[in-house]
């Protein structure tokens, strides 16, 4: 907490020292033109000696100096200034971290992030931020065991391809004919029936090649996505579920339908190999962004993979935890944003998460009930207990209000872009920390 503190007053005392050098460099160009414009009214027609004894190159030369002392510092204000915005102000908010990021990314690596998840809630995202200047990398759970996916799996004994197959079609750059073909799902018809085309795809492609991530890469590029989609592990894992009761159950399909109380959950096996690709992502990524998603059933999962919490734990990177708006029945009944994530740190090997993004509205009454009906609730923000673990929180009305209850992607984007490039400007700040530092030693 102090160090969180330390860090907050230093990063206002700079924005204030940055504001203040923007005005002073200011007023110091509108003195240079002013000087300018009288020396070239006042000068101009006076005489040789005249003009001599007012020395315009000495004004010229510090009108100059004040140009370029003010448009130094307007560069580092305008920086700092985004951060300033009302984050309700999403549309000049965005736009002015776009410019900001945009012009950073110009002259420095491209900004690496990885998504971690499974199910609906990681496609979801993806479609939001896949237009980020960002090297993306979607690491997906691959312990699904139900529907089209489900009986693929115990057919041909390959990883689920469904929330793969989402993942892909989301990162896909048009909504060309081909990523609605790979969503294309069979209607009556004999064995193929329920099933997509994207998952039958990917389960011949992994029969031509031999390898399901081979064949995922390969998908990858005949759909032309913007980053990469990689499955957390190779090996056939499914999850074992104790429940408060004392009970056990295998199988993700079935820990959903018990709907009762978790109390703990497993992989069987309980050490698979983690995808060499995947941790070699997260060590290179600027930020992890988790969910949104089940918390049980796409987010946990991902983190009892041995390896991968570890390698999130020795980074670098930003951890970034986005909490569902709506409970799961049996999964999280009565949880709150701050039950969410005391879920992940205490269930996983996690030890750390920086950032907590959380919803702040409820739903329109009606729906709200509609929901309420089914035995789901909204999540409560729960800012203040959060904030007592030492982590920071984003709240933001990030409803999108249909038939269905979900995150809207373009305002998570908008949140992302923000987070990134106070990433940015601490790298900076650091950076010239440490060249101060190093000038002073020497």
């Amino acid at each position: 907490m102090l160090l969180s503190f330390r860090r907050k007053f230093s990063h206002e005392i700079r924005a204030r020292r940055w504001v203040a050098f923007l005005l002073l460099g200011l007023l110091m160009m509108c003195f240079g033109f002013v000087f300018a414009a009288l020396a070239t009214i006042v000068l101009a027609p006076a005489s040789i000696e005249t003009v001599r004894s007012f020395h315009p190159v000495g004004l010229a030369l510090a009108g100059l100096s004040s140009l370029l002392i003010s448009m130094f510092w307007l560069s580092k204000g305008f920086k700092t200034a985004f951060r300033l915005l009302d984050s309700r102000d999403y549309g000049l908010a965005t736009r002015l971290r776009e410019f900001v990021f945009q012009k950073s990314q110009a002259a420095g690596k491209l900004f690496s992030m990885v998504a971690l998840g499974g199910g609906t809630g990681l496609s979801s995202l993806l479609k939001g931020i896949k237009e980020l200047p960002v090297n993306l990398t979607a690491i997906v759970t691959v312990t699904d065991d139900g529907g089209s996916s489900g009986r693929l799996r115990k057919e041909l004994q390959i990883l689920p391809p469904g929330d793969i197959r989402n993942c892909l079609v989301a990162l896909s750059r048009s909504e060309s004919l081909l990523s609605r073909l790979f969503q294309y799902r069979f209607g009556d018809g004999g064995e193929i029936e329920g099933h997509s085309f994207g998952n039958l795809f990917i389960a011949a492609m992994t029969g031509v090649i031999g390898d399901f991530g081979s064949a995922v890469r390969e998908a990858s590029n005949i759909l032309a996505i913007k980053g990469h989609v990689i499955p957390v592990t190779s090996d056939n894992v499914q999850l074992v579920a104790q429940f408060a009761d004392g009970s056990e159950i295998t199988g993700e399909t079935a820990i959903c339908e018990a709907r009762k109380p978790i109390s703990r959950i497993d992989l069987v096996p309980a050490a698979p190999q983690a995808n060499q690709e995947a941790l070699s992502a997260i060590d290179d990524a600027n930020m992890v962004v988790m969910g949104p998603g089940s918390l049980y059933t796409s987010i946990i999962p991902n983190l009892l993979v041995p390896g991968v919490a570890e390698h999130i734990n020795n980074s670098d990177a930003k951890v970034v935890y986005i909490c569902n708006v709506m409970t799961q029945p049996g999964e999280t009944d009565g949880f709150s944003a701050a039950d969410h994530v005391s879920a992940i740190l205490e269930k996983t090997p996690l030890q750390r998460i920086d950032i907590v993004v959380v919803n702040s509205r409820r739903a329109a009454r009606s729906l709200m009930e509609r929901y309420e009906a089914k035995g789901q609730y909204w999540v409560a923000p729960t800012v203040k207990k959060i904030e007592d673990m030492g982590i920071r929180v984003v709240a933001a009305d990030m409803l999108l209000q249909a038939d269905l209850l979900r995150h809207n992607p373009t305002l998570l984007a908008a949140i992302l872009i923000g987070l990134i490039n106070e990433n940015r400007i601490e790298e900076t700040v650091s950076d010239e920390v440490e060249e101060e530092e190093s000038f002073f030693d020497d």
